[in-house]
């Protein structure tokens, strides 16, 4: 058997463990990320991998390579943070590869977070046995990847596919890359939470609410849920037509927070797409929740090592 670590970066947790060539999750921790961003997670990082090698040792497991999935604008073939994110302090220009190298002499592999996952989903997921294929990742933002004859769409250095921030209303509101009506700005964990935020205010109430408070009242039929919940699938229904138009996919693939336990997600969404875009294009392609849920980034990032050494 194989073995390669793996390390999932998010802007909330950091979850990090060894996984086995077929996919398997062996070990697996979790911690919250540093508030203070790169020079504390750089540092927690170096901690965590010690660990997991010495783990590994003990379980005399060989290990082949370390993956890393990160939240933020990956230049892959330098494995190097271009464009950090809101969400994790100082994330910019971290050449997180060399940081790491410094310290072990195994293989390192550096990617966005949702590039991971889409590999993840390609090859034991939702996305098994389809060539073409889209991933969303409803979190605290929306990432994207997408795989076009089994191959990520990079673009020129790896910034390729930033689904989130495709426009679905230019007269929107603005989002945090500084466009405005951005897919993320509907379908994300962030912004479900500020809409229904929005209207308790209009209604002279004030509540610290959660996306999936909202997503519970939805489902105990608040009005005002419900009304977030019906411009959600609106333009994530619009996001994921345009999408198809663009690339002719198979399937796409829905995972992240937003999307725990969210078949009816998908029920909405098929409804909702049943009159837009071309049939020819549209009516072909299945919705899928990701299969993998929350360990789809971590293995995803660890089957970096065979897919690219």
């Amino acid at each position: 058997m194989e073995y390669s670590i793996g390390i999932d970066i998010g802007g909330t947790k950091i979850a990090a463990g060894i996984i086995s060539k077929e996919g398997e999750v062996v070990h697996k921790s979790t911690v919250p990320t540093p508030s203070m961003g790169k020079d504390e997670i750089l540092s927690l990082l170096k901690e965590i991998i010690q660990n997991l090698l010495e783990w590994a040792a003990d379980q005399q497991l060989a290990l082949e390579g370390i993956g890393i999935g990160t939240a933020g604008q990956v230049g892959f073939f330098e494995g190097k943070i271009v464009s950090g994110t809101p969400n994790i302090k100082n994330w910019n220009g971290v050449p997180l590869r060399d940081e790491i190298q410094a310290y072990t002499d195994l293989p390192i592999y550096i990617d966005n977070d949702v590039n991971v996952l889409t590999l993840a989903e390609y090859q034991f997921g939702a996305a098994k046995g389809c060539e073409e294929v889209i991933c969303l990742a409803l979190g605290t933002g929306v990432g994207g990847g997408v795989l076009t004859k089994g191959e990520l769409i990079r673009g020129t250095w790896g910034g390729g596919a930033e689904l989130g921030h495709m426009t679905i209303d230019m007269n929107g509101k603005e989002c945090n890359c500084g466009l405005r009506g951005c897919l993320e700005t509907y379908a994300s964990g962030t912004w479900i939470a500020k809409r229904m935020q929005e209207l308790l205010e209009e209604s002279g109430l004030d509540s610290n609410i959660t996306s999936y408070d909202v997503i519970r009242l939805y489902h105990e039929e608040d009005e005002m849920a419900g009304q977030v919940i019906q411009t959600m699938i609106r333009g994530l229904a619009n996001g994921i037509v345009n999408l198809i138009h663009l690339f002719n996919p198979q399937v796409v693939v829905l995972g992240g927070g937003v999307m725990s336990n969210g078949q009816w997600i998908i029920d909405l969404l098929k409804d909702e797409m049943k009159t837009m875009g071309m049939r020819s294009l549209v009516d072909d392609v299945e919705i899928r929740q990701s299969e993998l849920h929350n360990d789809s980034g971590l293995i995803g990032a660890a089957i970096q090592t065979w897919l690219y050494k």
